[in-house]
């Protein structure tokens, strides 16, 4: 006997179908970057046909069994999805990791595609069910993804989804397969979810823009948009959901302005469209669920379209073309196809949305998750930090964090605040605060609250990608610095910023120089780096500057930054780059004559393809010589 009605149990086994499916993408997309390819030494066409194979098993499955063994299938795949789905979480990362989640993938979209077809009358209602709780847990868990986290509340998230999961399928094996949704809802579906993924129901994204508010916001949104869902909109209302979805995506990805000293960052009041991208998208995907009743194949058609559209977005960061405009392009195609959806078929009498109460109680839940989970579950590390030393003094680190993936390809932000926490200051490269491909989490805010820091962005490839500040001292100003690229395809720039560090006011500057052709390249962005720092010193202040420069002690664009004034606080430092075995020291820490540098080291922790550099800095005696000790 079930437990719940059979259609309240579709709807559930709708909802974890898509939960499943985000978390697993959670770990496949990166995955192909760190373990499948090396980010920009792997020919973005490379993974991209790699990815594409993964998709095109799922349309080959579901085509070959949605006939005759539909029923079987859905069972077998949601078996496959929730093993694969705890593999990862109980995985070390590596090539088996890989595998993992191209068989989730695989499993889960087969899955989605029998589920759509099974259970029409609620497939628009338990998908968006399914985003609103994965974006509620996601944001509730700090950004930190469940399937990469090996505490209680990742544990207890994955209990809850895989039982979700059983028991809405169990709930509803006996149930009469009801119409399929629409044709165009079923092409939809999957195109949907790259825009929320990279957009509307991005929680990462959200943080960034406007810390534990963005979250909230983003939370109620979600119940929003569970409510509407289940409404059969006119077409005025559908077409201004389709201009509300393609505004959405336009103020988050195309409007930046100056922010606290730093240009091209997101200005706070982008939030709304965070209020209103996901309820748009569930008003248009209700929409196109009406009309033709849609084959199994035709979401896995949709899922094809969904993994291209992810290959052309990301690679225009290594190819160099607007990226951004592609997503705009594709919510205003989703728009425009669910807006001219045809009402063949008859509405359904019935009243699918969620009581009133149920909403409200789901709103003040999730916003109430959102706002203040962040605090519990992600709390500050124990143990170690720096200490106290003399005035002026701090420890410094510069570590490239490649958007937080160590060279086991998993997201482990504990491991890198470990290695962070010896510091005062932290000089941070390749910081992601939402990108989907990397996962959608907002590493900055997690360090910061592991390591209960102070911290400045400034975006280089785009609002949500660059370079960071973070620090135990107060920050008393922030000046971001763009830097031309000379043909480099990914952005750079130069953040420095002004802390007093036991009431010695001190310049920090973070930077991650971009090469231009393939033989380190930075010589020109050297130039502008120089300038850059001039204007620094012009105030009559240290300076100490941190990153992943792409060029070694002796080159041409090094000597540059030493006649501004710099000397290199590692003195004879080993390589650090790659971690697993270094061959080149391209992560500099140079510091003005007035400081002296002293216990410089190359860190061994492999939470990231580059090894982290560290030293202490403190102003020189008077009586003694500047430099490294």
């Amino acid at each position: 006997m079930s437990l719940v009605r059979p259609r309240t149990s579709a709807l559930l086994a709708m909802a974890a179908a898509v939960w499943i499916l985000v978390d697993v993408v959670r770990v496949w997309a990166p995955s192909l970057i760190t373990i499948f390819g090396q980010a920009a030494t792997t020919p973005p066409e490379l993974m991209g046909a790699y990815a594409l194979g993964c998709v095109v098993v799922a349309v080959v499955v579901v085509g070959l069994t949605a006939r005759r063994a539909a029923g079987v299938t859905l069972v077998a795949a949601l078996a496959v999805a929730v093993v694969a789905r705890a593999g990862l979480q109980l995985g070390d990362g590596g090539r088996a990791q890989l595998v993992l989640a191209s068989v989730g993938l695989v499993a889960s979209l087969v899955w989605l595609a029998l589920a759509v077809a099974r259970y029409g009358d609620v497939a628009v209602v338990g998908t968006v069910t399914g985003l609103a709780i994965s974006v509620t847990t996601h944001a509730a868990l700090g950004t930190w993804g469940a399937v990469w986290r090996g505490d209680a509340w990742g544990w207890a998230l994955l209990v809850v989804q895989v039982a979700l999961a059983c028991l809405g399928t169990y709930g509803a094996r006996n149930r009469e397969p009801s119409p399929a949704a629409g044709r165009r809802f079923a092409w939809l579906l999957m195109p949907g979810v790259l825009l929320a993924g990279i957009v509307v129901a991005d929680a990462g994204r959200a943080s960034a823009v406007a810390g534990t508010v963005g979250l909230a916001v983003l939370a109620a949104a979600g119940v929003l948009a569970v409510a509407l869902a289940g409404t059969r909109p006119s077409p005025a209302a559908t077409w201004v959901a389709a201009a509300a979805l393609v505004a959405s995506v336009a103020l988050v990805l195309l409007v930046t302005v100056q922010r606290d000293g730093v240009p091209a960052t997101s200005p706070p009041w982008v939030v709304v469209a965070y209020a209103v991208g996901l309820p748009a998208l569930a008003t248009l995907w209700a929409a196109s669920s009406q009309g033709t009743p849609a084959s199994p194949s035709a979401v896995g058609w949709g899922a094809l379209v969904w993994v291209v559209l992810l290959f052309i977005y990301y690679a225009g960061y290594d190819l160099g073309y607007r990226a951004d405009l592609v997503v705009v392009a594709t919510a205003a195609a989703v728009g425009v196809a669910a807006a001219t959806t045809s009402a063949s078929r008859a509405p359904d009498a019935r009243d699918r949305r969620p009581r009133t109460p149920v909403l409200v109680l789901a709103a003040v839940a999730s916003v109430l998750a959102a706002a203040l989970g962040p605090a519990v579950t992600v709390r500050p590390l124990d143990g170690g930090g720096p200490t106290d030393g003399a005035p002026g003094a701090a420890r410094v680190t510069a570590y490239n964090l490649r958007m937080g993936y160590g060279m086991d390809g998993t997201f482990r932000p504990d491991r890198v605040a470990e290695v962070l926490k010896e510091a005062d200051v932290a000089l941070l490269s390749e910081v992601d605060r939402g990108w989907y491909l990397n996962g959608g989490q907002d590493q900055l805010a997690i360090l910061a609250r592991l390591l209960d820091r102070d911290s400045v962005f400034a975006p280089a490839a785009d609002p949500v990608w660059g370079d960071a500040v973070l620090s135990r001292f107060p920050i008393d100003e922030a000046v971001g610095t763009p830097l031309p690229s000379y043909g480099a395809v990914t952005g750079a720039q130069a953040l420095s910023v002004r802390l007093d560090v036991s009431g010695v006011p001190t310049w920090f500057v973070s930077t991650h120089l971009q090469p231009h052709d393939g033989d380190e390249g930075v010589r020109e962005q050297t130039g502008d780096l120089a300038d850059a720092l001039r204007d620094r010193l012009d105030d009559g202040f240290s300076l100490v500057l941190g990153g992943d420069l792409n060029t070694q002690p002796g080159s041409a664009a090094y000597e540059m930054l030493l006649d501004v004034g710099l000397v290199d606080g590692l003195g004879g430092a080993g390589p650090t780059s790659p971690a697993d075995r270094p061959t080149a020291r391209i992560d500099h820490l140079l510091v003005t004559g007035d400081l002296t540098a002293t216990d410089p080291a190359v860190g061994t922790s492999q939470a990231s393809d580059h090894l982290p550099v560290l030293v202490t800095v403190s102003p020189s005696d008077t009586t003694g010589t500047p430099g490294v000790r």
